[in-house]
């Protein structure tokens, strides 16, 4: 990832799964995270995530509900959303980057790139 971290990263926890829990408890005792965790249907979330500002936002990808993600990224545009699946050992990176699409030229960059500049 291309994000420079100074100083205290906060982290956002969507839900209240057992594995964001045990996620949080882990992260809470590095002295370089302020964890919040976030509770509540999809709206409340989103609220309550703009309050909190949180740098990367953790939800779980197995149980939350499908559209969550791209609800948080675009909201959130500057955090990293990280969706975790433990069962299946990965998570999904998603980041909230644009860039302009003005002509196909500037989509096929992107597809031969595989990612933003």
């Amino acid at each position: 990832m291309d994000k420079q971290w100074k100083g205290v990263r906060k982290i956002g926890i969507c839900g209240n799964q057992l594995v964001l829990s045990a996620i949080a408890a882990s992260l809470q005792e590095r002295p370089e995270f302020e964890v919040q965790e976030i509770e509540g249907l999809l709206p409340k979330i989103i609220d309550k995530l703009g309050a909190a500002l949180p740098d990367v936002i953790l939800f779980d990808l197995a149980t939350d509900e499908p559209h969550l993600a791209i609800h948080l990224v675009h909201a959130h545009p500057s955090a990293i959303a990280i969706g975790i699946d433990l069962a299946n050992e990965e998570m999904l990176v998603l980041s909230g980057k644009r860039c302009r699409l003005l002509e196909t030229e500037d989509l096929v960059q992107v597809i031969e790139a595989g990612t933003l500049k």
